[in-house]
């Protein structure tokens, strides 16, 4: 059997949820880990020990990429041949694990060279499925992959991604100084420029939510945050626009992605300002390349 383990990054969690994920991953995968970017965790040790997992207990908030590595080089002492990351709030099926694995092992059949694959999210809040995002040529074309058939895909959100280890040995280490936001797609992205190809599944399922809210516009959804992650997401979205292995195409397609978000942020965000300085600062750091955690404050 292979050795499948869990890394959880973890910031102040609902301690419901988090319990509740502790739980449903604890017959599914070899063991896991909690790197812990907060104070204490508000669940006993006592159910994190029933759960099989350990903790990594950081000094200070270090961010998502810098979580991310620490779980990754954990799991690499402990012998593992696959890791499957997870946010706090997020709950796999319970046959979640098992359905990924058997997938990766129909690509590999098929002969493809599988760097990750992620599962099908739902959106705790709506019920509705979240489309991947096919690789990207011109349009961004949102796809929904059908039972008993994985697509490729052009990158994978963290949570429920499933990473075989000699894949994350290959493509190197997430992006520290990202902190927060584009750091999974910076990385899908550096797996694809390396030959790697990514998958999602509609086999493997898991409850997400992302953002503060949803609010629909149109036919589409959008995933609404406060000014600070706003200030994330247009600060790095900027910032790798200017890493070589992000290809142009991605980029002009991102680029429209952010002026529409800028457009939509500025008129419906409350209050406006303070999405609209955040986005801005945010653009200005970016290009500067003033990464990290940001020391500033957005709130009117």
């Amino acid at each position: 059997m292979p050795r499948i383990f869990a890394v959880i990054v973890a910031y102040e969690p609902d301690p419901t949820l988090f319990a509740r994920l502790l739980k449903v991953l604890n017959p599914q995968v070899t063991g896991g880990v909690i790197v812990n970017n907060g104070r204490v965790l508000p669940i006993s040790q006592a159910l994190i020990g029933a759960a099989r997992f350990d903790v990594i207990q950081q000094i200070s908030n270090t961010g998502v990429a810098t979580a991310l590595n620490l779980g990754y080089e954990w799991a690499e002492k402990k012998g593992a041949d696959f890791v499957v990351t997870f946010d706090q709030d997020s709950e796999p099926l319970p046959d979640m694990i098992s359905s990924l694995v058997g997938t990766y092992h129909a690509l590999l059949r098929e002969g493809q060279n599988v760097g990750a694959i992620g599962p099908q999210q739902i959106d705790r809040r709506t019920g509705e499925r979240c489309a991947f995002i096919a690789p990207i040529s011109c349009r961004r074309l949102r796809i929904n992959p059908p039972l008993g058939k994985a697509v490729e895909v052009d990158h994978l959100i963290t949570s429920g991604c499933f990473v075989p280890m000699a894949v994350w040995k290959d493509v190197g280490k997430f992006l520290d100084p990202l902190f927060i936001d584009y750091v999974d797609i910076e990385w899908s992205l550096r797996l694809r420029h390396r030959g790697w190809r990514l998958f999602g599944s509609a086999d493997a399922m898991l409850l997400h939510s992302i953002g503060n809210d949803v609010k629909k516009f149109g036919n589409k959804q959008l995933f609404w945050h406060d000014p600070l992650r706003h200030y994330y997401i247009f600060r790095n979205g900027i910032y790798i626009q200017k890493l070589p292995h992000i290809y142009l195409r991605w980029k002009v397609s991102d680029g429209l992605q952010l002026a529409k978000k800028f457009l939509i942020f500025t008129l419906a965000g409350l209050p406006r300002m303070s999405h609209m300085w955040a986005m801005l600062n945010g653009m200005l750091d970016g290009y500067n390349g003033k990464l990290g955690p940001s020391q500033k404050s957005f709130l009117s």
